[in-house]
């Protein structure tokens, strides 16, 4: 009972500080997993010369986030987010020559620390890009995010490193 209090307190804080620069909404349509969060991040910045009339330059960059709770965690049950992950690229991302690149985070809540060492190898090791016509119309990384509430820890692949202290941070508040 108490790790359900644990982690609906995290989602809790995780909602609170998504608020202030993300959207939380439904999931998209075609998303394949039932999530407990979907959260959305647009960011536009452009140059302009003189006025707003004459524009040097517009670049897009966005994260979509999804976020799913379990008591335990398999490594099929991390595939089967990674394939989801994957197979919803082309309806969230429009690629164009302001598209730069866009982050799909895949975040997995879990209450127990009984992590096989092969799990936390595999999202450590995870690496996923897609390139849009050969990076003129940006890319899209795959971010990895597994939260052990019970032992306190974060573990991501590569592309998640940046953004797992703000994690770890909500862990100790």
């Amino acid at each position: 009972m108490i790790k359900i209090i644990k982690s609906k307190e995290y989602i809790r804080k995780l909602e609170k500080k998504f608020q202030e620069y993300f959207d939380i909404k439904d999931p998209p349509d075609h998303f394949p997993l039932e999530i407990d969060i979907y959260a959305a991040f647009h960011q536009k910045n452009e140059k302009y010369f003189g006025s707003k009339k004459i524009n040097l330059w517009r670049i897009t960059t966005n994260e979509h986030i999804f976020l799913k709770c379990y008591d335990n965690l398999h490594l099929h049950e991390v595939d089967t987010m990674v394939n989801a992950l994957k197979t919803i690229i082309d309806e969230l991302i429009v690629p164009s020559t302001e598209h730069m690149k866009t982050y799909l985070t895949g975040i997995f809540l879990v209450e127990n620390n009984n992590l096989p060492s092969a799990l936390v190898s595999y999202i450590e090791n995870f690496r996923y890009s897609k390139v849009f016509k050969f990076y003129l119309h940006g890319w899209c990384d795959l971010r990895l995010i597994l939260i052990d509430l019970s032992s306190g820890k974060v573990v991501t692949n590569r592309e998640g490193r940046e953004v797992a202290n703000f994690y770890l941070n909500l862990l100790e508040d």
